[in-house]
């Protein structure tokens, strides 16, 4: 170290010390400038960062100076203060805990664990004083009109016209014919047919109402009034039938819901989807039942197809699309499989490897065993080489990074997504691949070396789905022979990811302030395309990946499949001790379709666990209890070991919905307040707990009785999906270790 050197470190400790904390920054940047492996320098500029209320930079430093040195407590320490005060709770926990691994005891960081869940616990107070929440699941959804729709609209107007019929009325057929109109008599039997329909005599009614159409087959009225009853009989047909008859300029809202809701009864989505986007529409988007009855045939049309060989089934209901069980479900039996839409590898798992396209592991006998390999004699040589399942890892022939487990794998991920990303074909996809070979750290447009990417998930992620419509749009280019794409090649490709909703509070582009540059220059030449990726492109697609990521690893690696392969041979015997380690996992957080349905609840009857499908790695749920007919499936997002607070105070700053499950009506807020009744203790003081859980407090014996009836008796009893070991403040993010156990689910960026 120079003279210069420790001169200027004495001076920026001594500008610290007198809380002159912009001339430690300016001193401890020079510093740095001199030297990239400054890690004192960039704790202590991230603390100056802190007291000067500067936190994303505080977050910066910290980050940098983490990933230099992951044991080093004082990265941990400056990143969770800084994530805490940057409202990133769930950061700020990850790195406090990550510290307390360091050191259990560490005094600082039991303080901030105590700070940040006063914190936490007050916002959850200010929000939960101030309203309930109102959760509206319409506002995350749109009625746009799918690609392709146009053609699906005109062949269900010709099946209703060819299998029912619907043209077959006397409108048409004897439109010059009218006679003279007897209005007096129509209007006696108008009369005569609402007193039948009073009395619940729908038969009477239509025979009534039929013969008051014939007499003036264009009457708007009279069309109406029947197609009611025909509704009411449940001749859906002829519901449509009459409503047909009347001009569209004519229809009302309620016409043309009910038209919907028949259509919705043959089966003719489009259609119906179509009657009640006009229903909405023309209610001034006031008419929640019609557009709720929308979002029930477009998600009825979505997962039907994809839930038709699996005991579940997905509903559009008042929160939301939810899975339910088509039957009765056994504990211990599979819900439901899942292969993902999007997948991509951790940052932090990027050393295993395995298929980029389907994630299959590629750990080969050298990996596993490490040095220990060379140790071996020859029979367990021998065996290795006999029983060990052969790894052929293809990489892509232009660009060499990406890994494949196959030649089929490397085609397809080359069409899908790689062929507009490969630096071969895309000179700015180095950029890319760097960033996740720096573990999300690269250089600034202004030069500087920092954190481009702060996400939970690799940026591979939004990148795939952005490579994945870009190489749709330029196949259909392609096939119909253009040079340039058109608009509904744009929306055919994006329509797959409209599955997907996307919930947060904090735009991306503040948290990661550099990293939209970056894609927005991978993306400015796809092949001859350009895919604009705008800032509100980038918040949406974040927060969509951010609400619906789920992790999972290979559940069969070539481990497994050698342990089946040496069960008979001998020579396993002195092998045996050299197996007991687990095989390195290679993580992947992945977009699946119908795990994206799956609501939470504390009380969850079902858990996310990895799974091979169709010989590729994805996720499946498995119940945990028995699950009736009809019944709906929850799994849990969060750690339900945590106090029941802290769940609720997660739950809504993260998903903005306030949980009200058996577990969460049964179990107390706090001793100071009786779970039952309400009432709270005198002088500050705690009431009882519950003997068994703990976490219910009662004023007396009679609420404590009361409550055990109504369902305490129930949670006090069930097990928790424990999805990290509970240190009383762990918040369960998708991005877990997994493997034949319970994977954390949705978590918040």
């Amino acid at each position: 170290m120079t003279d210069k050197i420790r001169k200027l470190e004495k001076e920026a400790e001594a500008c610290k010390l007198k809380g002159e904390f912009n001339a430690a920054i300016e001193i401890y940047t020079e510093l740095l400038k001199s030297s990239h492996d400054g890690l004192s320098w960039l704790i202590m500029r991230g603390e100056c960062y802190i007291s000067t209320e500067f936190y994303c930079e505080a977050l910066e430093d910290g980050r940098a100076a983490h990933k230099k040195c992951a044991d080093d407590i004082r990265a941990c320490i400056l990143c969770g203060k800084a994530a805490s005060k940057l409202g990133m709770f769930a950061d700020a926990l990850t790195y406090f805990r990550a510290g307390l691994v360091i050191d259990p005891d560490s005094l600082t960081i039991t303080q901030e664990l105590k700070t940040l869940q006063k914190v936490i616990l007050k916002e959850q107070k200010e929000v939960s004083d101030q309203a309930s929440c109102i959760y509206s699941p319409l506002s995350l959804c749109n009625q746009a009109i799918y690609p392709g729709d146009d053609k699906l609209l005109v062949m269900e107007k010709e099946i209703l016209e060819v299998k029912y019929h619907i043209l077959d009325d006397p409108f048409y057929t004897n439109k010059n014919k009218e006679g003279k109109k007897d209005q007096e008599l129509e209007v006696k039997l108008v009369q005569a047919a609402y007193e039948c329909l009073s009395c619940d005599e729908q038969s009477k009614a239509l025979t009534i109402i039929s013969k008051v159409v014939e007499m003036n087959p264009s009457n708007i009225f009279y069309r109406t009034f029947r197609a009611q009853v025909y509704f009411n009989l449940k001749y859906w047909a002829k519901v449509i039938q009459d409503y047909w008859v009347i001009p569209k300029t004519q229809r009302k809202p309620d016409v043309w819901k009910q038209g919907g809701k028949a259509l919705m009864e043959l089966w003719l989505p489009v259609l119906a989807e179509f009657w009640f986007r006009k229903a909405t529409q023309l209610s001034g988007e006031k008419d929640e039942e019609a557009a709720q009855l929308f979002q029930k045939v477009r998600v009825k049309r979505l997962y039907d197809p994809l839930t038709e060989d699996q005991p579940v089934f997905v509903e559009f209901t008042e929160y939301g699309r939810a899975v339910f069980a088509k039957r009765d479900i056994v504990k211990g039996e599979t819900v439901m499989t899942d292969l993902p839409m999007v997948m991509a590898q951790s940052l932090t798992s990027s050393q295993v490897p395995a298929c980029y396209n389907c994630a299959v592991s590629l750990i080969t006998p050298q990996i596993y065993f490490g040095k220990r390999l060379a140790g071996f004699d020859t029979d367990q040589r021998s065996l290795i080489k006999d029983c060990w399942p052969n790894v052929d890892i293809i990489h892509c022939p232009f660009c060499h990074i990406e890994t494949y487990c196959s030649k089929p794998c490397q085609l397809e991920a080359w069409d899908n997504y790689h062929g507009v990303i490969c630096p071969h074909e895309n000179p700015k996809g180095h950029l890319l691949y760097d960033l996740i070979k720096n573990d999300g750290f690269g250089y600034t447009k202004d030069g500087q070396w920092k954190e481009l990417w702060g996400g939970h998930y690799s940026p591979m992620i939004l990148v795939k789905i952005w490579a994945i419509i870009a190489s749709h749009v330029k196949a259909q280019m392609t096939h119909e022979g253009l040079t340039a794409p058109t608009v509904e090649h744009w929306a055919r490709a994006k329509a797959p990811f409209r599955r997907f909703i996307a919930y947060g509070t904090v735009p991306a582009t503040t948290r990661m302030p550099h990293i939209l540059p970056l894609f927005q220059e991978l993306f400015a030449d796809c092949g001859g395309i350009n895919y604009n990726i705008t800032p509100e492109e980038f918040n949406g697609r974040f927060y969509q990946a951010a609400c619906n990521l789920q992790c999972f690893s290979p559940s069969i690696t070539p481990y497994h499949r050698f342990l089946d392969n040496i069960k008979e041979d001998m020579r396993s015997v002195g092998l045996i001790r050299h197996l007991t380690d687990r095989p390195p996992e290679a993580q992947f957080a992945a977009m699946c379709p119908l795990h994206a349905c799956t609501n939470h609840s504390c009380y969850n009857n079902a858990e996310v666990c990895d799974a091979e499908i169709y010989g590729r790695p994805g996720v499946q749920m498995i119940a945990r209890r028995d699950i009736k007919k009809g019944e709906e499936v929850f799994i849990t997002y969060i750690d339900t070991m945590v106090p029941k607070l802290l769940r609720k105070a997660w739950l809504y700053k993260s998903f903005n919905f306030w949980c009200n499950c058996m577990r969460c009506q049964f179990e107390g807020d706090q001793p100071t307040e009786c779970t039952h009744c309400l009432k709270k203790a005198e002088d500050n003081k705690q009431f009882p707990a519950c003997g068994k859980c703990k976490r219910a407090w009662y004023c007396g014996v009679k609420c404590q009785k009361e409550a055990w009836k109504k369902g305490h008796k129930v949670i006090c009893n069930a097990s928790h999906s424990q999805l990290y070991e509970a240190d009383g403040m762990e918040f369960a993010f998708k991005f877990s270790n997994s493997g034949k156990r319970p994977v954390p689910p949705p978590g918040s960026a």
